[in-house]
């Protein structure tokens, strides 16, 4: 078999449908879809069952997260690549025909992404990046000091952001919401790692797949529409604080393992105070929004 396709869906039934509907509309060659469903309550297991008998499901009794569920479907892949796909996306060509064939081409090139559009389909979305270090990190995407200072040189170093998306290109890593794996770089270095419930573990993995030697590849060729954060149903104000909290702790963790020799260490304590400082700042703030807007509602009712 060319190629396994891993779904992960919690709470996202029709957008997963909408999803494995594509693949099958856009993907040729031998294939399997692989679903993990981290223990869903709108019925997503028997609607997917009935519409699709041929997907492989694989139902939790709890939600195990990204990495763990991934690990999952990954055991029981038997394709020559592994494709792990957000089930918020959908194929915009015959992306995975396109990047199997590159990578049959190109034989060093041991993890690949392609163009991720937003659900407009065409505002490309900027899902390579640079390796972060504990003080990049304060210069990410979404971060206060890039959105006053867009234009610094840490920040254009670690988004790529003088780069057009439209070139095959080298990189560090790129966002799991589309990455397409050999398996060979699966029995080299390991599956995802389990310690990032969510966030962060795209980076790691391809972290250690560079580091053992392997091309990390970003193709533009292969085109997918990424509908961000749909794909793990709502998103009520414990789910959104929750989800915060991981993608920090998962930034803390990364830093520990690939930065730090331990935690003691002053910058790993300094990088630690500086993330538990933004996550409460943030929690404050969502939490803020969500009650005027819980607020504005029920005036607007009365």
């Amino acid at each position: 078999m060319e190629l396994s396709i891993i779904l992960v869906n919690h709470n996202a039934k029709k957008m997963t449908i909408d999803c494995i509907f594509s693949i099958l509309a856009k993907t040729h060659g031998s294939y399997e879809i692989i679903l993990i469903d981290n223990a869903s309550t709108d019925n997503s297991i028997q609607a997917i069952k009935r519409k699709f008998p041929n997907v492989t499901i694989i139902a939790n009794a709890i939600n195990y997260g990204f990495a763990q569920a991934n690990n999952q479907g990954i055991r029981r892949a038997q394709g020559k690549y592994v494709a792990l796909l957000n089930n918020d996306t959908l194929l915009k060509n015959n992306a995975f025909d396109k990047m199997c064939a590159f990578m049959d081409k190109n034989p060093q090139v041991g993890v690949g992404t392609c163009k991720l559009f937003d659900g407009d389909g065409k505002t490309i979305q900027r899902n390579c990046r640079s390796f972060p270090t504990p003080i990049g990190a304060m210069f990410g995407r979404t971060s206060l000091l890039t959105k006053i200072l867009p234009n610094n040189p840490i920040s254009k170093r670690n988004l790529l952001s003088d780069w057009n998306y439209n070139s095959l290109r080298n990189i560090d890593w790129a966002s799991g919401a589309m990455l397409l794996i050999r398996q060979e770089v699966l029995e080299q270095i390991g599956l995802l790692d389990d310690n990032f419930f969510m966030y962060w573990e795209d980076t790691d993995f391809c972290k250690r797949a560079k580091e053992a030697d392997w091309r990390i590849c970003f193709f533009p060729e292969a085109e997918i529409i990424h509908f961000v954060g749909g794909g793990g149903g709502g998103r009520a104000l414990r789910l959104k604080l929750y989800t915060m909290f991981q993608m920090h702790r998962s930034a803390y963790y990364y830093f520990l393992k690939h930065h730090f020799s331990h935690i003691f260490e002053p910058l790993a304590i300094i990088t630690f105070m500086g993330l538990l400082i933004l996550v409460a700042f943030k929690g404050f703030i969502e939490t803020l929004l969500f009650l005027c807007r819980k607020n504005f509602l029920t005036n607007k009712k009365l």
